[in-house]
This record gives C-alpha cells, structure tokens and sequence, in this order.
C-alpha cells in the first residue's frame, strides 16, 4: 500500500474513528462498569479471551497462508466496532451496555492487541515472522485509539456543545471513513484479490458467526436479560476492522495481513443485519405476549 496511505492518511483514519467514539461517551459510561458487573465482566472475557481463542482455534489446522493466519487472529484480538452501539440500538439492545464495552476494550487495546498479535506471529510464523515490538506496538495503539478518545471525551465534558454536533456528524463520516479505509485495503491488494477472499472469506465468516454464537449462548447461560444478551452479541460480532488494518499496515509491514480484517468488515454487517432483523422480531413477539399476560 502507498506509503502516505499507510503510514499516514489510515492512523489519520483510526484517529477519525476513536475521537468520533470519545465525543459520545461521559462518565456515566464508565462507571457503569460497577453498575452492571456481570454484563460488563462476561462481555470483556469474551472479547479478551473466547475471540482470540476461537480464532485460533478455526486457523490452527487450515492450509491457510501463514499471514492470513495472523490476520484473523490480529482482528479478533481487537475491540468492538464504533458501530456496534448504533446497530445495538437498532436491535433493541442495551445500548449503554454495548458504549461501556467498547469504551472498555477501546481504551484497554493497548495492552491486549500488542500481547494476542505476538502470539500470533510465533505460533503461525515463528522466525518468519516479521520484528515487531510489543512496546512500541502498545504505544502506537495508544497514540491512536485512547488518546483521541480521551481529546473527544475532554472536549464532551468542556465543550458539550460542540460535542453535539460532532455526535451528529461523526457518526455518520466515522461509518464513511471505514468503508474507504476497507476499500483501500481491498484495492491495494487486488492484484490477489480473488485469491485472498477465497482464502480468507470463509474464515472471516466463520468467526464472525461463531464469534455472535458463543456470545450469545454465554450471554444466555448466564441468565442475562435478552437486551444485554443482543448488546454482547454484536458486541463480539462488530470488530475494530479499522485497527486491525492500521496494525497490518503500519507495524507488520504489509497489506497481506490486512486482508481478512477487510473481508471481515464487510461480512459482519450482513451477519449483523440478518441478527437484527431477528432480534427486531422477537422483541415484537415478546412485547406482544407481555401485553397478553397484562390483560
């Protein structure tokens, strides 16, 4: 990829999307975190541990290029997706569940990506793999994701104002800035393309379904109530794609690892959708039983 795409114009991106992500959250959002401990302890395990876990364990054995390997699990290491808050309301999900999630594992990337993305590399490429530094991985993370989110944070808690109108508009030039930042990826590769969505289209699909499913069902497990079960479900479905790019790009070198976290950021809205949908029909249906029962 061209070097001012990748070293510079994709972090701008990042940046973009983490401060959009920062003008929406308060306080309250955080402290949250002490108000619904269970919800909030069962949705970062997931992302922390099951997500990397099961994309381990769905590359382990494939014949799959090393690098698309360490994409898959590269993605899975990262936080939810800035969207995955307004497809959470669209579902009727708990939507401050879903802000305190990606707000939590937003803000914590720096310490979890760098550690899941070294194990990556030594499991699937081992002296192949490319010199990266996990110090200098972390910092970068920081540079580009907590810092913004605490300028969009700052300039919420000084200047509501004009916080508000950067809410309105970021959300939608945030969800433009993705689709380019994937497109270009997709593009910067298409010598290879038709190849790499055939490698990695499948994978990328399968975890992004099993990644929803085993949210779910633990969600469900722990008796969750059905709005934090859909909020955890997206939550784990809807991927930071954006950073996982960046990190391929910027640190690894190489657009190659990039790939699937692309594919991935396509998929994941038609996953998503096809959940909301159904999630739109259950709450009509339970709604309809409570009204029932009511009379």
């Amino acid at each position: 990829m061209d070097t001012i795409i990748g070293q510079i114009l994709l972090p701008l991106a990042l940046a973009f999307i983490m401060l959009a992500l920062g003008v929406g959250l308060t306080p309250a959002d955080f402290r949250r975190i002490f108000t619904q401990p269970k919800a909030l302890i069962a949705g970062a395990v997931l992302q922390y541990i099951s997500l990397p876990l099961l994309a381990i364990a769905i590359v382990a054995f494939l014949p799959a290029p090393p690098v698309l390997k360490v994409g898959i699990v590269l993605l899975a290491a990262c936080p939810g997706g800035t969207t995955s808050n307004l497809l959470t309301h669209m579902a009727r999900g708990d939507v401050a569940l879903s802000i305190s999630l990606t707000a939590l594992t937003s803000l914590t990337s720096m310490f979890t990506v760098p550690v899941v993305l070294m194990i990556a590399l030594a499991l699937f490429m081992g002296p192949d793999a490319p010199s990266v530094g996990l110090v200098t991985t972390g910092l970068v993370i920081f540079l580009l994701t907590v810092v913004p989110v605490a300028i969009g944070m700052t300039i919420r808690q000084f200047a509501p104002r004009i916080a508000d109108v950067l809410d309105r508009h970021s959300r939608l030039l945030s969800g433009v800035v993705f689709t380019a930042v994937v497109l270009a990826t997709l593009i910067a590769d298409r010598d290879e393309l038709a190849q790499r969505f055939l490698d990695a289209g499948g994978i990328a699909l399968a975890l992004n379904i099993a990644a929803m499913a085993v949210a779910f069902v633990a969600a469900s497990l722990l008796s969750l109530k059905m709005r934090q079960r859909i909020a955890l479900t997206l939550e784990c479905g809807l991927q930071n794609a954006t950073l996982a790019i960046v990190v391929s790009v910027s640190m690894l070198g190489s657009v190659s690892y990039a790939v699937p976290a692309a594919i991935y950021g396509l998929l994941m809205f038609v996953t998503a959708g096809a959940f909301i949908l159904w999630a739109r029909r259950w709450s009509g249906v339970a709604t309809r039983a409570r009204r029932m029962v009511g009379i």
